[in-house]
C-alpha cells in the first residue's frame, strides 16, 4: 500500500482519470475531494462494512475509540489569537533591535512551529 501525506489543497492523480484533493484537516478529521469517471463507484468504507463488506486486510484493525483528543481539534482563529500574534511579532522585532538576534530568530522559529504561515492566511478567512 501506498502511504502519503498531503497538505491542504495538495492532491494525487491515479490511473490518469481519477484527482483526490485534500481539501481541509480540522478536528481528527479530513475532507476530501474526489475527481472520478461516473463509472468508478466511491463508497465510504464505513458503508460497505455495514453492508457486510469485510474491511480490506492492508488497511488493518480500526483504531480503538479513546476518550476526547484534543490535539486535533480546530484551531479556530480570531482577532485576539491575531493580536497576541502582531504583539508577539512585535516583542521579536525589538528583541533584535536590543542586540539579542539570536533569541528573537528563536521564538519566532517557535511562533511559526505553533502557527505555521500557510495557516494565518488560511485562519485569518475563517
Amino acid at each position: 500500500m501506498l502511504k502519503l501525506t498531503l497538505l491542504p489543497d495538495e492532491y494525487v492523480v491515479v490511473n490518469d482519470n481519477i484527482v483526490v484533493q485534500l481539501m481541509r484537516v480540522a478536528g481528527g478529521r479530513a475532507d476530501l475531494a474526489v475527481e472520478a469517471p461516473r463509472e468508478v463507484p466511491i463508497v465510504r468504507g464505513a458503508v460497505l462494512e455495514r453492508q457486510g463488506v469485510e474491511r480490506p486486510t492492508c488497511l488493518g484493525a480500526p483504531p480503538k475509540r479513546k476518550g476526547k483528543v484534543y490535539r486535533d481539534q480546530v484551531f479556530r482563529w480570531n482577532d485576539d489569537r491575531e493580536r497576541a500574534v502582531r504583539v508577539m511579532k512585535q516583542v521579536f522585532d525589538r528583541l533584535e533591535q536590543n542586540g539579542a538576534i539570536d533569541e528573537a530568530k528563536v521564538l519566532r522559529v517557535q511562533l511559526e512551529r505553533i502557527i505555521p504561515a500557510f495557516w494565518e492566511d488560511d485562519l485569518a478567512a475563517q
